[in-house]
C-alpha cells in the first residue's frame, strides 16, 4: 500500500520576493551552462575556477550583482503590521483611561494585551 502524500504547503520562502544573487552564484549560473555531470564535480570545479579567476575577472561578476540588487522588488508590508494595527486602535482609549502611566508602562500593557487578543476597547470598522 502506497504511503499516503501530505497535502503540500506553500511555503513561506515562496511568499517572499528573492534576495539578488551574490557575485559566486552568478558566476556558478553562467558555469552552468557549459558543464555537465555530477554536481559534486560541477561545484569543485566552480570553486577551483573562482579562486583562480583574476580580480578583474571577479569585478564584472560583483558589478552585475550590484546591478541586480538595485533592481525594485515586490514591496513586503513589515512583520509587525498587524501589531502596529493593533497599537493604532487600542492607543487611545488605554491612554483615557489609565492617563497617570509613564509611556513605558502603556507600552507594556499594550504587548500584553495584542498577546491576549483581549482588550476590549478594540473599534470595530
Amino acid at each position: 500500500m502506497p504511503a499516503k502524500k501530505k497535502p503540500s504547503r506553500e511555503r513561506k520562502s515562496n511568499l517572499k520576493s528573492r534576495r539578488a544573487p551574490g557575485p559566486y552564484a552568478l558566476f556558478v549560473s553562467s558555469m552552468r551552462k557549459n558543464y555537465s555531470g555530477s554536481f559534486t564535480q560541477f561545484s569543485k570545479c566552480c570553486a577551483a575556477t573562482w579562486r583562480q579567476l583574476s580580480e578583474s575577472e571577479k569585478e564584472k561578476f560583483r558589478k552585475k550583482a550590484k546591478k541586480q540588487q538595485k533592481k525594485p522588488g515586490r514591496k513586503h508590508e513589515p512583520k509587525s503590521l498587524a501589531f502596529l494595527r493593533f497599537v493604532s486602535r487600542t492607543y487611545d482609549c488605554l491612554r483615557r483611561k489609565h492617563p497617570e502611566w509613564p509611556s513605558k508602562k502603556i507600552r507594556e500593557q499594550l504587548m500584553k494585551n495584542y498577546q491576549k487578543i483581549k482588550c476590549k476597547c478594540v473599534k470595530k470598522k
